[in-house]
């Protein structure tokens, strides 16, 4: 890890604002994955940017989990699945925005999967307003220990890599307390992968070639359809030399082909007797 002007004369404050490329909080995350066989982070926000920030050094880790504030107090069970839609939203806004860089979102599969399986769990806690940002890591080797960043970098790209935020590194028996102090707010929050999961899932889809094709040319044709009244205007070679009174007569045909899905012509003698069984060429 690089080292500030401040360790040099024994400061023991150790500060990740993100203000140059050695000092970003995603770095530390991205080396922490390397040496921690867990991962809790706290925040406010979370976005998928910030785990494919990481590339594929977060599989290293045997479980990662996510404790997420809903910015209020969610006490009742409607407020609370509204602050979920909001949480799905921007996570789902976040996945649009990575679309612009990553075309084929390499490397969502992988999140999907992971959980899946469990390996990355997502919970949001309301009992109160959450609004604490840290990133807690458990030590695969004792030799190694732990390590945390406590500030205000949300788990989100630019709170990691942009934002200058303020987050202090902790190491050592500190790091314990925070373990503890994580796994009690953890054991309140309620579990919402489900959610987590549905909102990146759709993105994700397979979807086959004709699926793609039909797709495409709804879309192609959206703004192309004829309406009814410029098919009769434009198209159709019997609607414009009708007299007023058979365009009448046709037009109160073709709601009721509408209503009851067929209708009959039966007018006076002379007229003759059609079928028209809906909404066609009459």
């Amino acid at each position: 890890m690089p080292k500030r002007e401040s360790y040099r004369v024994g400061s023991e404050l150790f500060i990740v604002d993100n203000s140059a490329d050695d000092w970003k909080a995603l770095r530390y995350l991205h080396d922490w994955c390397q040496i921690s066989k867990a991962i809790d982070i706290a925040t406010g926000y979370f976005e998928i940017g910030a785990i494919l920030g990481l590339g594929q050094e977060w599989q290293k880790v045997d479980k990662i989990r996510i404790l997420m504030g809903d910015e209020v107090s969610k006490r009742t069970r409607k407020a609370f699945e509204s602050g979920l839609r909001t949480i799905a939203d921007r996570l789902d806004q976040s996945i649009e925005q990575e679309k612009e860089k990553n075309h084929f979102l390499a490397g969502v599969p992988a999140i999907v999967d992971a959980i899946r399986s469990r390996k990355i769990e997502c919970r949001v806690y309301r009992n109160d307003k959450f609004h604490a940002k840290a990133y807690i890591t458990h030590g695969r080797m004792d030799v190694v220990g732990s390590s945390a960043l406590v500030g205000s970098s949300n788990f989100t790209h630019p709170g990691m890599t942009q934002n200058i935020e303020l987050n202090v590194q902790i190491t050592g028996t500190p790091v314990a307390v925070l373990q503890e102090w994580y796994e009690e707010h953890w054991e309140e929050a309620e579990d919402v992968s489900i959610n987590i999961l549905k909102a990146i899932e759709r993105h994700t889809h397979l979807y086959l070639p004709f699926d793609i094709y039909t797709r495409s040319l709804q879309q192609y044709f959206s703004g192309h359809e004829e309406t009814a009244t410029e098919w009769e205007q434009n198209t159709s070679r019997i609607y414009p030399v009708l007299a007023k009174y058979q365009r009448d007569g046709y037009g109160s045909l073709i709601k009721r082909a509408n209503k009851y899905g067929g209708s009959f012509l039966c007018d006076g003698v002379g007229l003759g007797n059609h079928a028209c069984p809906a909404m066609s060429s009459c």
